[in-house]
């Protein structure tokens, strides 16, 4: 028996409030445990489909991508050009980048390198190549970042791609990489 007047009791009576709807909850519930790509294919694709729970006669496709596992991808030589002007000082910008940072650093290894510039009012070099055992000093470096000031993103990126060259190694996925709300205020934009 169904709720009094309702011809179908698994319906709600009135949809939940958008923001109680957690997509993330909903993409976590799937297992990510893939299989590593063989030999030197950079990833490994793994393709599902399956009926549709919800609407007969239509399927669902789940595609996950595995890359290399870290023991068995080469040296990262990278340096992150972040924007730590006055724009950035939001939780869901600076604060969020640089969580995102911390975990990336717990992921680093003696074989990667680590340069940091920031820029704001001006550019400069927040953390010289640090190799990615060092972890004290990369997370010091990611603390000391603070939002404030002007945006010369310009003079931010001429330092970024200096340091890169200075810091490149040919056997190393060498990447400089940019994390700004795109907002440049001073000098060339």
């Amino acid at each position: 028996a169904g709720i009094a007047g309702r011809s179908d009791p698994c319906v709600p009576l009135h949809l939940p409030p958008k923001d109680a709807v957690r997509i993330e909850e909903m993409v976590n519930y799937f297992s990510y445990d893939y299989p590593a790509p063989e030999g030197d294919a950079p990833f490994a694709t793994h393709v599902g489909v399956s009926d549709s729970p919800w609407v007969e006669g239509t399927q669902i496709v789940h595609i996950g991508l595995q890359g290399m596992l870290p023991d068995e991808r080469p040296p990262m030589n990278l340096v992150f050009l972040v924007d730590t002007s006055g724009s950035m000082n939001s939780a869901d910008k600076l604060p969020l980048l640089k969580s995102a940072f911390r975990l990336l650093v717990e992921r680093m290894t003696e074989k990667d390198t680590i340069s940091i510039v920031t820029y704001a009012g001006n550019a400069g070099v927040a953390l010289p190549a640090t190799r990615g055992d060092q972890k004290s000093k990369l997370y010091e470096a990611i603390g000391r970042m603070q939002a404030g000031g002007s945006t010369a993103g310009a003079r931010g990126i001429e330092l970024a791609y200096q340091i890169a060259q200075e810091q490149f190694d040919a056997e190393a996925n060498n990447r400089v990489i940019l994390a700004t709300d795109g907002d440049f205020n001073v000098g060339a934009s």
